[in-house]
């Protein structure tokens, strides 16, 4: 399970939406946490409406008083200012693997560069694009200061090895909280194919039909023996098939 995360915090309330996540796994996991800000080359003078982070001593006074507000006296949070200053925000982030061997890290989808970024921000892209530790992804709320569970999970498969690291992850964090793992299939449907199956199913609309109907009892297959090496005292899992385009449905 994880043993350290990282948290990065530009100083705005849409990041802090980030540390209700993180306090909640740090509990749950005994993980220690460390709360960072890199001190941007030509940063803005305002981030989200707010005033940004400009000094070393400015930031480090923000993330000890955000570790205060946000974890319990008994977490292990430490904070950390990065002081060079960065023109790559995402990538000094990255790098930060090599110094603190974090291995998973929590932040918020924000970026400032339009509603684009509100759905999914260009820092939080890049640190995933160009890192190799496991990134928690949170949207920005209203209320940062909101409560965080993890259960139920959702864990989306398509029946191939490579989307299956998730599967560990979930069921051991699921034993942890007595929580329940959420197992689903999507396939697609004759009307939502894509791609090169999408032609020439319009010329073979019955033999397509019995193809998805295929592939369908074999992701009931699959989901019941996913389910089987799953198994653990006190964990709920579930599985589901449905049908349509993937993403939608997820």
């Amino acid at each position: 399970m994880f043993k350290h995360l990282l948290v990065p915090l530009d100083g705005s309330r849409m990041a802090e939406a980030a540390l209700p996540a993180a306090s909640y796994l740090a509990e749950v996991c005994s993980a220690g946490v460390t709360l960072i800000h890199v001190v941007e080359e030509r940063p803005p003078r305002e981030i989200h409406g707010e005033r940004h982070l400009s000094g070393t001593d400015e930031a480090a006074e923000y993330l000890r008083a955000a570790a205060g507000r946000f974890f319990k006296d008994t977490a292990k949070v430490t904070v950390h200012v990065h002081a060079e200053l960065a023109g790559n925000v995402a990538r000094k982030i990255v790098e930060h693997q090599a110094e603190f061997d974090h291995d998973l890290i929590v932040m918020c989808t924000h970026g400032r560069s339009g509603m684009s970024d509100l759905i999914f921000g260009t820092i939080a892209q890049n640190v995933i694009a160009h890192g190799t530790v496991p990134v928690l992804i949170v949207r920005p709320s209203s209320d940062p200061e909101a409560s965080f569970s993890a259960s139920p999970m959702l864990v989306p498969l398509d029946g191939t090895r490579a989307h299956e690291a998730g599967l560990e992850i979930a069921r051991d964090l699921a034993e942890r909280i007595g929580g329940v793992v959420r197992l689903l299939m999507v396939i697609p449907t004759f009307a939502t194919m894509k791609g090169t199956r999408a032609a020439p199913s319009k010329f073979l609309p019955g033999t397509t039909d019995r193809m998805l109907d295929m592939a369908a009892e074999e992701a009931e297959r699959y989901l019941r023996d996913t389910r089987a090496l799953l198994a653990k005292p006190g964990v709920t899992i579930d599985a589901e098939i449905d049908r349509g385009d993937p993403a939608r449905v997820i």
